[in-house]
């Protein structure tokens, strides 16, 4: 950040206004950084308004070259539609105001892992977020508390300790996975088994 007129003095204060979908959240931080000059500390924040829409905090001197810059954290609401965002008086020192824009991206799948055991009756022997089931002889269903984006990748092992055990993931969807076990006899059986599911899923609100 520089100034065009005159240098700004150390202890001037800084005001940040974001618009409407975006915040400064209560846990935020600022940070002056001087990569020049190895300088990267936070700052004290003087005031944030409730709403989170506004922060105030003390410059370091601003000159009439770029020195350094500062980092503000910006939170996007849940709701916050996407799009391009300018406040025409978002950046305020003293008296002087400038424009601020901001971008916000549409929400990004995140990665999601479920992971678990499963009992040879088809119970949950052990993991979270999800629910399974025996039918027929030795056809486990596994259904996820919540659906992936699109179908994860399942990888399946027996959870005993015979080498003759056969675990098969036979079909995949973004809400369940099917798993078949057996002997290398080619006699199905009910046997426990560990699964894991990795893929993509929706951003958490």
């Amino acid at each position: 950040m520089y100034v065009d007129g005159n240098p700004v003095g150390p202890g001037e204060i800084i005001q940040v206004k974001l618009p409407d979908g975006l915040v400064f959240p209560p846990t935020g931080e600022i940070r002056y950084m001087n990569l020049d000059s190895g300088i990267n500390r936070p700052l004290p924040i003087e005031s944030r308004e409730p709403d989170g829409r506004l922060v105030r905090f003390k410059a370091e001197a601003i000159g009439n070259k770029p020195e350094g810059f500062y980092s503000v954290n910006v939170q996007a609401l849940a709701n916050a539609a996407p799009g391009d965002r300018t406040v025409t008086d978002g950046l305020a020192i003293g008296a002087t105001t400038s424009k601020l824009s901001f971008r916000v991206s549409a929400p990004q799948p995140v990665e999601r892992r479920v992971y678990g055991t499963v009992t040879a009756a088809g119970g949950v022997g052990s993991g979270s977020g999800f629910t399974s089931v025996r039918s027929q002889t030795s056809t486990y269903t596994i259904t996820f508390a919540k659906p992936f984006a699109s179908p994860p990748v399942v990888v399946a092992a027996a959870a005993q300790g015979s080498p003759t055990a056969i675990v098969t993931v036979a079909g995949v969807s973004q809400s369940s996975a099917v798993v078949y076990t057996a002997s290398t006899s080619g006699t199905y059986a009910p046997l426990p088994f560990h699964f894991i599911a990795m893929g993509l899923a929706a951003p958490t609100a």
